[in-house]
């Protein structure tokens, strides 16, 4: 199409009886052709009436609804069309209309194709530099808005691209505006800071100021906003490098203090699942230190384990499973608080007949994350796990796990099996399977009547039976010709017809 045509068109939007049909049109055009002109495109993109058809305010002529979403893939249709050379002195004017517009779908929209760009340039190894810092300036408003997709992707854009100017004076400056901004905006900057954070102990630097505006916010009041800073910081601790600087501000030992002055500060009990949760998760990236080093936290938490109290349980379940996640975290806690451990597995045997079926669910699930191993146990890590699985089964036997797989809750049922298929990973696990009345039958039966997935996981078992040694000849050559059939055959039902007799 000539440009004139395009210009009509756009004419057309300022009249609104005429918008819904030209915007229908010039997206069906650009649709079918992918090679407009760079002057076509700039056109688009920096049309004001174009962006009028993109605000989701009611207007009596264009069904409101439709005329967002055909402006929407017009837009998206030109941004695929235009070369995002993030070098372009002229990019940032090209998408400025987008990404100040108030239609929160229309500034992701915008973001999610300049993500899509940088991330193509990360794969080739070289991210284009920025000619000055116009993009960035728009990137980091994204964060004033309220908190939408934009928000993650206005964050993963500038872990990209913000390294190139960290040390600009004004992009520090734009960065301490952030700062000053309400809560939601400055748990953004800290998110932002603890990814960039995260990549070298020099970006580290660069961001530290923001890092330590993140630490005043544990001596705040407000007890939500101390939880999500603990959250944000998490990630940090998962390099060294970001472990030494948390260790030289006293982070962990600040957080714990919490722990042990619950009575002077009973407010601060509100607290305490959130200190588990950030605990628990560190622990995951470094065992020795949380384990060794914070033993009253370890302690609070077999307390919470055994307070049967539902609000606070799923935490402490999953932090537990946090510091049993690796190895080394396993043979700290046998190490150190063997007898709690075993003392927490019993209790969790008891918990699966009487707390409610998704507390059930959440204990099988962080049952699940301690018994999967990346790799084949040592023999002395193998009995540890036998024996905090015969602490949790009472027994060599299987009987807790089929309990809860014979329950009317799907998910409940597909949690126990996921369990049990982990568990058949040991041979001790299929030795307990093995010693369990009834549980063979069952995975061998045909029930038409079980959930798909639930179908799928007893065939993914079977398959490790028909592998092991621990049956006889004439049960491998069922459990093999179950995996064949698959894990959704059907037994086809035998019919005996009969004929009538006539009469003689």
């Amino acid at each position: 199409m000539e440009d004139s045509w395009w210009v009509a068109n756009l004419k057309a939007l300022e009249s609104r009886p005429q918008r819904l049909e030209a915007l229908i049109t010039m997206n069906t055009t650009i649709a079918k052709d992918a090679a407009l002109s760079r002057q076509i495109i700039e056109r688009l993109l920096t049309t004001a009436e174009l962006y009028d058809c993109a605000n989701s305010a009611a207007d009596s002529h264009v069904p409101k609804d439709q005329a967002v979403d055909v402006t929407l893939e017009l837009l998206g249709h030109c941004l695929d069309q235009l070369a995002m050379d993030t070098a372009d002195e002229q990019l940032p004017s090209l998408l400025r209309r987008g990404l100040t517009h108030q239609n929160p779908a229309l500034r992701a929209l915008v973001l999610a194709r300049l993500l899509k760009e940088l991330r193509r340039q990360l794969v080739a190894g070289q991210v284009r530099t920025l000619p000055n810092n116009e993009l960035i300036f728009l990137i980091l408003d994204e964060l004033k808005q309220p908190d939408t997709e934009g928000t993650s992707l206005a964050i993963n854009i500038l872990s990209i691209v913000l390294v190139q100017r960290l040390s600009d004076a004004d992009v520090q400056a734009k960065l301490v505006h952030l700062l000053q901004q309400n809560e939601i905006v400055r748990c953004c900057a800290y998110e932002l800071a603890v990814v960039l954070a995260k990549e070298s102990a020099a970006t580290l630097s660069a961001v530290k100021f923001i890092l330590d505006a993140a630490l005043s916010e544990l001596d705040n009041d407000d007890v939500l906003l101390q939880a999500s800073v603990m959250e944000l910081l998490v990630p940090l601790a998962k390099q060294n490098h970001g472990l030494s600087y948390m260790e030289r501000r006293r982070v962990l030992d600040i957080i714990s203090t919490r722990v042990q002055s619950i009575e002077e500060h009973p407010l601060e009990a509100l607290l305490i699942p959130s200190i588990m949760k950030f605990f628990g998760k560190i622990a995951a990236y470094q065992p020795l230190k949380i384990i060794a080093g914070y033993p009253h936290m370890l302690a609070c938490l077999f307390q919470q384990l055994q307070s049967e109290d539902e609000s606070i349980l799923p935490t402490a379940m999953d932090t537990l499973a946090n510091l049993a996640s690796t190895p080394q975290g396993k043979m700290l806690l046998h190490l150190h608080f063997n007898a709690a451990v075993e003392e927490s597995f019993k209790i969790y045997g008891s918990y699966t007949k009487k707390l409610s079926a998704p507390i059930k669910e959440r204990l099988l699930n962080s049952l699940d994350v301690i018994y999967e191993v990346e790799t084949p146990p040592t023999k002395e890590l193998n009995a540890i796990l036998k024996s905090w699985y015969e602490c949790f089964a009472g027994g060599a036997h299987a009987n807790v796990i089929m309990d809860l797989i014979n329950t009317p809750f799907p998910d409940l049922q597909m949690a126990a099996l996921a369990l049990l298929k982990t568990i058949c990973k040991y041979d001790w696990g299929i030795v307990a399977l093995k010693n369990t009345g009834g549980a063979v039958e069952f995975l061998l039966s045909r029930q038409r009547d079980l959930h798909r997935n639930i179908k799928y996981i007893k065939w993914q078992i079977m398959e490790i039976l028909s592998a092991s040694a621990e049956f006889s000849p004439t049960e491998t050559v069922r459990f093999t010709a179950y995996v064949n059939e698959g894990p959704y055959h059907v037994q086809a039902d035998l019919d005996i017809a009969t004929e009538p007799q006539g009469n003689a």
